[in-house]
């Protein structure tokens, strides 16, 4: 089979629009614009051009809706709108805003199209534009795979660009001059006398035309901010350790809670909770999915509770000792567990036969960020409010509605800022289980903190991987490698979790591997998908954490075999 048919036949399966967007959905869905969900909250005097800005009589706001982890979300997405807006730092407020198809990313899903970034063919862009449009059409607002600068660097400088284009219109309107003879500048509009008028003063104005569009970016030579030296606008909470992050967060009534749940997610056997529900400080024990939870009167006793009961547990779905997980990888590397074979340059079995070949292992890793698991939720009757960090808030409010009966646009996120994540925030469990005991408790803010030990025990860790390698030097210089890889799928996995199907290849378990720049005469890359293991999730870098490893650790192995130095043969290939 050529190469060609191959990415043609794992292509297919990453959705039905393969050759163009328009099939699968309609050109019209995928052109449309989404609604600007600031324009449901606003009132009179008050002024939003797109989704990300909104300036009252008082304040700038400034939407950041890429979820901040540590990595500097919230400043890098202020910062592009404040390039273009002509604002400066201190001149505005931020906020995650409330989750919304319009800030559906623009490049998440086409990550996940199976060919290498330096791939420009017609089929690979077809590819990438079909998730793209599939992302589009979903809202997909999401925040992962180091997509957030990518997403964010051009529609949010057009967003600042539209909305600095209107301000100045409406100062024309307001004063009677010509927009051509207005800029802008630290916050104001400047008129050709020298006055300055600030924004906010332009806000009631505003609020009555139509946004200008299609502004002309700003070339980097005129950038103020972007690229420039910049205190972080977290950075001295930060320091001084004033952040508030989930955790830190108080409710007037709320009730705080802790979990104990199947460390190897099997059935409740048996339980007695006598001893728990007489504690000092624990006010009830609840039944909830996969185990029971404790509220108390804080954290401590929460969890004390929690601990005290006595529960015997059943069989986990999956091996129950490690090593019959590496015995599981060892065996997957079969034709009938094949689930892609990602690049096949050259002719690798004419020329490897006899080389070298070594196994290589990468185990299960957990998340732990510095902040625990927690959040805050409390149902009421005609809504849901949830309070908690997470990088995929509108699943958020889809699967927090599957658990109390209301509609997804009933459940209200207040996304939070997070103590590291690693993608830990990407899983939902915490969140679910603060909605199961909310819809227990109704009208009581309930304040769910995992232990540590709960946290770990219940992580949906880093993927366990396997990698076989085969390889040949001659003449000093590396030949020809193959890299069979078992592991379990990630994607079908969160997926799962998510509610939504993972057809076709998981393109996170080469990556790293297939994708890599060297230029290897005869060099092949397999994926092997295993089953029968623990359930796992992204993990920072995913694949590649592993598959980098594999890779580089088995190249070393091979330029070492052939004399050669190391950076010297790597700057060869």
């Amino acid at each position: 089979m050529s190469r060609a048919k191959k990415i043609a036949r794992r292509s297919f399966l990453i959705g039905s629009a393969a050759v163009t967007g328009g099939v699968a959905f309609g050109a019209y869905r995928i052109l449309r614009p989404h609604d600007n969900p600031l324009a449901r909250g606003l009132v009179e005097g008050e002024a939003t051009f797109n989704p990300w800005v909104r300036i009252t009589a008082d304040t700038i706001t400034l939407i950041t809706p890429h979820a901040d982890v540590g990595q500097g979300a919230v400043h890098m997405q202020a910062l592009l709108l404040a390039e273009e807006m002509d604002l400066e730092p201190g001149q505005f407020e931020t906020s995650f805003g409330d989750p919304a198809p319009a800030y559906y990313n623009t490049v998440l899903t086409a990550e996940g199209a199976p060919f290498r970034t330096t791939d420009r063919s017609m089929l690979a862009n077809a590819s990438r534009s079909a998730l793209g449009a599939i992302g589009k059409v979903m809202g997909l607002q999401g925040t992962g795979g180091s997509t957030s600068v990518p997403d964010s660097f051009d529609k949010l400088r057009q967003a600042g660009a539209m909305a600095r284009e209107t301000l100045k219109l409406a100062a024309a309107q307001v004063h009677g001059h010509d927009v051509s003879a207005l800029r802008t500048e630290a916050g104001a509009v400047v008129l050709p006398d020298g006055a300055r008028v600030p924004y906010q003063q332009l806000a009631e104005a505003a609020a009555t035309l139509e946004p200008v569009r299609n502004v002309a970016l700003r070339p980097p030579a005129q950038w103020r901010l972007v690229g420039r030296d910049t205190l972080r606008s977290d950075i001295v909470a930060k320091s001084t350790g004033t952040q508030t992050y989930g955790i830190d967060l108080r409710l007037e009534g709320m009730v705080h809670a802790a979990v104990r749940l199947s460390p190897m997610r099997g059935p409740v056997l048996r339980a007695d909770t006598v001893l728990a529900e007489r504690m000092s400080g624990v006010r009830s024990v609840l039944r909830i999915t996969d185990g029971f939870a404790v509220l108390g009167d804080n954290t401590w006793s929460a969890m004390q509770g929690a601990l005290a009961i006595d529960v015997a547990w059943g069989p986990a779905p999956f091996h129950a000792e490690q090593q019959a997980h590496w015995a599981e990888l060892s065996a997957s590397i079969t034709p009938d567990k094949l689930d892609a074979e990602w690049r096949a340059d050259g002719d690798v079995d004419a020329v490897v036969d006899g080389g070298t070949r070594a196994e290589y292992r990468a185990p299960y890793v957990a998340h732990q960020p510095l902040e625990p698991l927690n959040a805050i939720v409390m149902v009421r009757e005609e809504a849901v409010e949830v309070w908690a960090a997470h990088q995929l808030p509108r699943f958020v409010q889809k699967l927090v509605a599957e658990v109390t009966g209301h509609a997804p646009d009933d459940v209200i996120f207040h996304n939070q800022y997070a103590g590291g994540s690693f993608g830990h925030r990407l899983e939902f469990e915490n969140i679910l289980c603060a909605a199961e005991i909310a819809n227990q408790t109704r009208g009581i803010p309930i304040k769910l903190t995992y232990s540590r030990e709960q946290d770990f025990a219940r992580d949906f860790p880093r993927h366990i991987g396997l990698a076989r390698a085969r390889g040949a030097v001659s003449g000093g210089q590396v030949k020809s490698l193959s890299l069979d890889i078992a592991a379990p799928s990630v994607i079908a996995s969160q997926m799962a979790r998510i509610g939504l199907p993972a057809p076709g290849p998981d393109s996170q378990l080469p990556a790293g591997a297939w994708n890599a720049p060297y230029a290897i005469e005869n060099f092949r890359v397999r994926t092997y998908r295993a089953s029968n293991l623990a359930p796992v999730s992204s993990w920072r870098a995913v694949g590649a954490s592993s598959c980098g490893f594999f890779l580089e650790g088995f190249l070393d192995e091979l330029i070492h075999e052939a004399g050669a130095d190391p950076m010297t043969e790597r700057l060869r290939l």
